[in-house]
């Protein structure tokens, strides 16, 4: 869904930026430029890129600002209060591409996980004590489940979660762009 989102902004921005930079002055147009160039980026951080990777080694969690590696062995719960999150000893890790769906969403699904099942149980799996989270369809409801599927299977560790390191590391060209957008908005066009 997010990446939907990205495609609507980057054409609404595309639409917005041409306006902007025939409808001013050269200064104008090379803000205009700028600005547009700016939000398509972070449009592309915080709905694009954002991802998990689950594979036999663990999940890589990849966030708009930093990229988190949780093994198995170091993985000590999943949750889906507010959007999937994977706890380590003394931490707990949000994904950011898979957030927990909206009521009215999480009841649609859930509606069709109970039709897909048994047309005729009137149960709703929402009404049996399910997490809006945990809804089979919605993002954090698939995400969660392979997660849980993934680290079920994976073999026994060897060593405690506490010894296990989760590496972290942080995306500073991401942040510094982010952060040096508007000032390139403010400054470049005062030096032409």
């Amino acid at each position: 869904m997010n990446r939907g989102i990205a495609i609507a902004c980057w054409a609404l921005l595309a639409v917005l930026g041409t306006l902007g930079a025939l409808q001013s002055e050269p200064r104008g147009a090379v803000a205009a430029v700028i600005a547009v160039a700016w939000l398509a980026y972070a449009a592309f951080v915080f709905l694009w890129a954002p991802a998990l990777v689950v594979d036999a080694r663990g999940c890589e969690i990849r966030n708009p600002l930093r990229t988190i590696g949780v093994a198995w062995g170091a993985l000590i719960h999943v949750d889906t209060k507010y959007s999937l999150t994977l706890f380590t000893p003394g931490r707990s890790w949000p994904v950011w591409c898979a957030p927990q769906a909206g009521a009215i969403s999480a009841r649609r699904k859930a509606r069709r996980v109970r039709e897909d099942r048994d047309p005729r149980d009137p149960r709703n799996p929402l009404d049996a004590g399910v997490r809006i989270g945990d809804v089979p369809g919605t993002e954090s409801g698939d995400a969660a489940a392979l997660v849980r599927e993934r680290w079920a299977a994976a073999a026994a560790p060897e060593a405690e979660a506490a010894s296990i390191a989760v590496p972290v590391a942080v995306h500073w060209g991401r942040l510094a762009a982010l952060v040096a957008g508007p000032a390139l908005v403010a400054t470049v066009p005062l030096l032409l």
